[in-house]
């Protein structure tokens, strides 16, 4: 089988590169032959990590001659936003699969968490948009935001309407895109996975003390939250922050206005390697998010790390976070609540083993790379059939 993976950014920076890149990778040591398309003004300098897994990486000219140049069996579609490449799959004669990363197609916001409040938001695109200012949108040209269409928003999904298939990481997804009109029959949940790098030694013992803050440091992933919350629990503990975002600068003020200047250490991105030892030490990951997350792969790799979550309970995320046994849901947006679960869970090492024991074992009966990607085959190779290959 020939697939053309197509994603604007050729770099494995964010959650939807790493899977392309991974995921490529795991279909080619199952014979299947592999094409990147990206955007070459959202990437000019690709990354060699990244273009690895494939036979071959282009930017994408004018899709559609490249596509039947290519004569690809399944088109496999990430991120994209360019308007003549989504016009050039509308016409593609090759099946296309596309999988829902985000909210970027079913949010004005593209968040799902209002402007003015920061509540979750899960309902579907309408009027209502409007009155929590969701046309507005942040942009890198002046003045610095821009208005959203809902009528540009709802054209573009009547153009991914006839796409042969959708992939979705959670059941809440599915549900998601079946409401704005999709053909549940086309949409396949595949739950996400986790690579864990190969250990070189024995871990060594977790730090009671210590929690984890993994992700982009946005306002939609509810680190702030999580500041709040510092200064009410009574046990002892501090806090690593992995990750960069635009938020970053108020979320260090943030941190020294609470005075948690000693108890709090930002490190910026790390490698997996240096990632997996911090999953190893740590003995929670604290997942706080506003936004509902299509699937939560950072509480996917806390439990390949036999590392219990605590996580807001929205979207995905209740999928795989099985309250009480590997790991405990709190609500958005409460730091007393999430103050009081980080208690309960560092003033009981017993049940802090006894839960990284279950999301071990949960995540090897059901989130191992070769999961996915075996669910994954099955529905490409059902599109390719369906709709045939043209010569």
């Amino acid at each position: 089988m020939k697939i053309a993976w197509i994603n604007e950014l050729a770099h494995p920076t964010g959650g939807a590169e790493r899977y392309v890149r991974d995921t490529a990778r795991e279909l080619t040591d199952r014979g299947v032959h592999s094409v990147l398309f990206y955007d070459v003004k959202a990437t000019p300098d690709p990354s060699p990590s990244m273009l690895a897994p494939f036979e071959g990486g282009f930017p994408i000219v004018d899709l559609g001659r490249q596509l039947r140049e290519l004569a690809p069996d399944v088109v496999y579609v990430h991120r994209l936003q360019e308007r003549a490449a989504l016009r050039a799959l509308e016409a593609s004669p090759f099946p296309v699969v596309r999988f829902f990363h985000d909210h970027r197609l079913f949010c004005l916001r593209e968040h799902k968490y209002t402007t003015l409040t920061q509540t979750p938001c899960c309902r579907t695109v309408g009027v209502g948009c409007y009155s929590c200012l969701g046309f507005v949108r942040r942009s890198e040209a002046w003045p610095g935001v821009e208005l959203a269409s809902l009528g540009a928003l709802r054209a573009e999904q009547a153009r991914a309407r006839h796409h042969a298939a959708f992939i979705v990481g959670s059941r809440y997804m599915a549900d998601h895109v079946a409401a704005h009109g999709f053909e549940r029959s086309r949409i396949h949940v595949i739950p996400l996975y986790a690579r864990v790098p190969p250990r070189t030694g024995v871990p060594g013992p977790r730090r009671a003390e210590l929690l984890l803050f993994i992700g982009q440091l946005t306002t939609g992933k509810g680190l702030d939250v999580l500041l709040r919350a510092l200064p009410r629990t009574t046990r002892p503990c501090r806090l690593l922050v992995v990750g960069r975002g635009r938020q970053e600068v108020k979320l260090r003020a943030l941190a020294r206005e609470l005075g948690l200047a000693g108890r709090v250490d930002f490190v910026g991105w790390l490698e997996p390697e240096a990632l997996s030892a911090h999953y190893e030490q740590a003995s929670c990951v604290v997942f706080p998010t506003r936004a509902p997350e299509t699937s939560g792969l950072v509480g996917i790799e806390a439990m390949a790390h036999g590392t219990p979550v605590i996580a807001s309970a929205l979207g995905g995320i209740e999928e795989w976070l099985s309250h009480g046994r590997t790991g405990l849901r709190v609500p958005p947006n409460e730091p007393a609540a999430l103050a009081e679960a980080i208690d309960r869970l560092l003033g009981d090492p017993s049940l802090r083993s006894q839960m990284g024991q279950e999301a071990l074992r949960s995540f090897e009966e059901r989130f191992r790379p070769e999961h996915h990607a075996a669910r994954l085959l099955t529905v490409l190779e059902a599109a390719a059939g369906a709709d045939g290959v043209p010569g």
